[in-house]
C-alpha cells in the first residue's frame, strides 16, 4: 500500500501537468521489488519524461522506497533523474541516479542504476513497459568509486504505466490557407496498375490495392486525437488500420511508423501505393503521416477528418503540405 507522501505526490504531478506535445512527452508511474541479498524493498516512482533529442528521453521524478520488511529499515524518499534511450514501443535502454533521504536518521544517500525495458503504446496515450535494472545505494554519498561493504547493490524489476500529456498536435494548417478541390479518388485497377508499375509483383500489388481501399472507404470518418477505428482516426491510427485489416500490425504512433519498411527519396515518382509518407507539422519530428494512393494524392486523417491531399497541385492547402513532407517509407516488397 503506498504512503500518504508518494501517494500526494503522485496525484500533484497528475494534475499539475501543463499541455505538452502529443506522444513524446508524459508521466509515468512504476512499482519495483529491489532484490538485496534474501529481501527486498518495495520502490514506488512518478517520472515526468520528455524527449531530449531523437530516441532520447530524459526525466525528473521522485521515488519512495519502503524497506520495512528489512530487518534494518532504510525506508527512503527522494529524486531522481532518468534517460532512456529507445523509442515508445519495443525494446529501450535506461539509466538513472538519484538522492534519497532516510527516514530513520535523515541520513542522505545516492543511487544509481542501469538496465533495459520493453514498452508497449496502447490507445495513442497510454504506455505500459517493464524494466530489469542494476541498482546501487551509496550511504552518505561517499562517491560511487568508494562504496562499503555494507552498501547495498542488487536487481531490481519495475512495472509501469506512461501517459501522454497535452493537446492534439495540429493536423492542418491554420486559417488564411485556401482548400483544395475535391479530389478523385482512384479506382482500384488504377491503383493496382499504378502499383504494378512501381516493381509490385501481382500479390504485392494486390495488397497494397487492398490496404488503399480500406483508407479510401473510411473517407469522410471523422478526426479523433487516439482514434483507431470507424468512429473516429488519428493520422497514425487510420494507417494502422488499414494495413491491420490485412494481417500486417504497424506501430501505433507515427514517429514509430516513420521508422518501419524502408526508407525511400523524397520524390513523387519513387512513390507506390501503400506507401506511408511522413510530415513534420510543429518542429523537426515526425508528428504526421499519410497513405500514398497514386497520381500524386495520399489519403490522412487531419483536423478536418479523413480526406485525400495532394503532392502536386499549386493551391496554398496543398503547398503547406508539401513544405512539410519529410520522408516516405515501403511497407510492402
Amino acid at each position: 500500500m503506498l504512503r500518504p507522501f508518494p501517494t500526494a505526490l503522485c496525484v500533484i504531478l497528475l494534475l499539475g501537468s501543463s499541455p505538452l506535445g502529443a506522444q513524446s512527452r508524459g508521466i509515468e508511474l512504476s512499482y519495483g521489488r529491489w532484490w538485496i541479498d534474501d529481501a527486498y524493498s518495495s520502490v514506488y516512482a512518478a517520472t515526468r519524461f520528455a524527449r531530449l533529442v531523437g530516441p532520447v528521453n530524459f526525466g525528473i521524478g521522485f521515488f519512495h522506497r519502503d524497506d520495512s520488511r528489512s530487518s534494518y529499515d532504510r525506508t527512503q524518499t527522494g529524486g531522481d533523474l532518468s534517460l532512456q534511450v529507445g523509442g515508445a514501443t519495443g525494446l529501450y535502454a535506461l539509466s538513472s541516479v538519484g538522492i534519497g533521504i532516510k527516514h530513520t536518521d535523515g541520513n542522505t544517500d545516492a543511487t544509481w542504476s542501469v538496465g533495459a525495458g520493453y514498452g508497449v503504446v496502447l490507445f495513442s496515450h497510454l504506455r505500459i513497459g517493464a524494466e530489469a535494472r542494476y541498482r546501487v545505494e551509496d550511504q552518505n554519498v561517499k562517491g560511487f568509486w568508494q562504496l562499503r561493504p555494507d552498501d547495498r547493490r542488487g536487481f531490481q524489476l519495475q512495472i509501469g504505466v506512461g501517459y501522454a500529456i497535452g493537446r492534439s498536435p495540429r493536423a492542418a494548417p491554420p486559417g488564411g490557407y485556401a482548400a483544395e478541390e475535391p479530389l478523385e479518388a482512384p479506382t482500384a485497377d488504377e491503383i493496382r496498375e499504378t502499383a504494378g508499375s512501381s516493381g509490385f509483383d501481382a500479390a504485392a500489388a494486390t495488397l497494397a490495392t487492398k490496404v488503399v481501399e480500406t483508407a479510401l472507404d473510411a473517407m469522410g470518418t471523422p478526426y479523433q486525437w487516439g482514434g483507431t477505428d470507424e468512429n473516429g482516426f488519428d493520422c497514425s491510427g487510420l494507417i494502422q488500420y488499414a494495413y491491420g485489416q490485412h494481417g500486417i500490425i504497424l506501430p501505433r504512433v507515427s514517429r514509430d511508423q516513420a521508422r518501419s519498411g524502408i526508407a525511400l527519396d523524397k520524390s513523387v515518382d519513387a512513390l507506390a501505393p501503400g506507401d506511408v509518407l511522413t510530415f513534420a507539422v510543429d518542429g523537426d519530428g515526425v508528428s504526421h503521416v499519410g497513405l500514398y494512393v497514386g497520381d500524386g494524392m495520399f489519403i490522412h486523417s487531419s483536423s478536418q477528418g479523413v480526406r485525400l491531399s495532394s503532392l502536386t497541385t499549386a493551391d496554398g492547402y496543398s503547398r503547406w503540405w508539401q513544405a512539410r513532407w519529410v520522408g516516405a517509407r515501403r511497407v510492402l516488397n
